[in-house]
């Protein structure tokens, strides 16, 4: 049976304001980050009717609550989370960040898997949310910009070689060592100057506008913070929608700003080092970083699948255009696969096509309706989807068809 289930907000300082109204079903009037359709425990998805297309989605019938969860009637909402017996490996989320995330790095499964131990002793600091490994890949559905992965060594002395402070850290990366280096820099007395010349720095260097553009969005947004400097340290990429970076576990990262989905293994662990009020774990992320792990940017056409190397799932987009829509996604994900894309423009004399996709059984499924509509059809009969819900299929459950006329 397709279990069909609707997504919970979560309202980050660094969220656009109502930039999920779309999704979550009305606006809040404040930041809404991310949008998580899982088991995770902070923040289960709610279980909905078998069949999504009868509940409303209008921002008059369906409001988020203080805790971003829709409200719904009692009757289409069966129960207070997903709950599967086999487990539910994927979590998959929308994410609109209007302003640069933390500088963070997730840990490896051993790594996160001994400190989750470590910390059920009384007392012990609580440093994750869970025991699992943290690996991610993000599609872009606008256009997206984020720090992934290493700058040039060369590159990143260059550019901290502008500022007075950092002689300390320039020295370290020129022998290599990243990891003395960021204690180095988030160590700094003079941080608020220090940060403020990032952007001329990173002019001086002769870096592309882009990059610099980004440094002038980090200070701006997090003015007198050391992180900010470990910016410098992160390659920049810029995403169309369509395009891809997959992020293994022991890869530093932020993001910066845009909308995209999501598709990770069900693990909440972020160590934080700087671009943030929460807590930071200086020690424990430099210990969860992995030089061997790389980041992999990815673009494949419409209906062709997205399998980064070492992942434990894959993405699929499929699409169709339809009279009078502007953007469709479909995402099903599994250990795995995602369907979906911003719409591309197609003839009008396929207008009214769908398109279809298939999610094969023996794997976790789950298909997202970003914008339009979408049947999922099994053995057992059809369900449809609107905006903002997600159909759920279980590895046991049979093959089903994702069929849409958006994309």
């Amino acid at each position: 049976m397709v279990t069909v289930i609707g997504g919970v907000v979560k309202d980050y300082e660094w969220g656009i304001i109502d930039g999920l109204a779309p999704w979550c079903g009305g606006a809040t009037g404040r930041p809404q980050a991310e949008l998580w359709f899982g088991a995770h425990p902070s923040g289960p998805s709610p279980v909905l009717s078998a069949d999504a297309a009868a509940l409303p989605h209008s921002a008059d019938s369906v409001q988020c609550d203080a805790n971003g969860v829709a409200n719904r009637s009692p009757a289409v909402l069966h129960a207070a989370s997903l709950l599967d017996a086999t487990g539910v490996p994927l979590l998959v989320k929308l994410l609109a960040a209007a302003q640069p995330l933390s500088v963070q790095v997730h840990p490896r499964a051993k790594l996160a898997d001994d400190w989750w131990e470590a910390q059920q002793a009384p007392g012990a600091e609580q440093i994750l949310a869970d025991a699992n490994e943290k690996t991610e890949l993000l599609v872009a559905l606008s256009e997206f910009e984020a720090f992934v992965g290493w700058r040039p060594l060369a590159e990143a002395i260059s550019i901290l070689s502008g500022i007075p402070g950092a002689r300390d850290a320039v020295r370290l990366l020129t022998l290599g060592d990243r990891p003395s280096a960021i204690r180095s820099l988030l160590a700094l007395d003079d941080r608020t100057e220090s940060v403020s010349l990032l952007p001329l720095a990173a002019k001086a260097a002769g870096l592309a506008p882009a990059d610099c553009a980004a440094f002038e969005m980090v200070v701006r947004v997090y003015p007198g913070d050391r992180g900010a400097l470990l910016t410098a340290l992160l390659a920049h990429v810029s995403l169309s929608p369509g395009s891809a970076v997959f992020v293994p576990a022991g890869v530093p990262h932020s993001y910066i700003h845009g909308l995209g989905l999501e598709v990770m293994t069900t693990s909440d662990n972020v160590l934080r080092l700087g671009l943030t009020p929460k807590p930071i774990f200086v020690s424990e992320a430099l210990d969860a970083l992995d030089d061997t792990a790389v980041p992999q940017m990815l673009h494949v056409e419409i209906g062709e699948a997205i399998r980064p190397v070492g992942a434990p799932f894959e993405v699929r987009l499929v699409g169709a255009r339809s009279a009078g829509s502007d953007a469709d996604a479909q995402r099903s994900t599994d250990e795995g696969s995602t369907i979906g894309q911003p719409r591309e423009p197609r003839s009008s004399d396929s207008r009214d096509s769908a398109a279809t996709g298939l999610l094969p059984t023996g794997r976790f499924r789950l298909c997202l309706a970003i914008e339009g509509s979408a049947t999922v059809t099994t053995d057992d009969g059809t369900v449809s989807l609107g905006q903002g819900t997600a159909a759920v299929l279980v590895a046991a459950e049979p093959t089903a068809t994702v069929s849409t006329t958006g994309l």
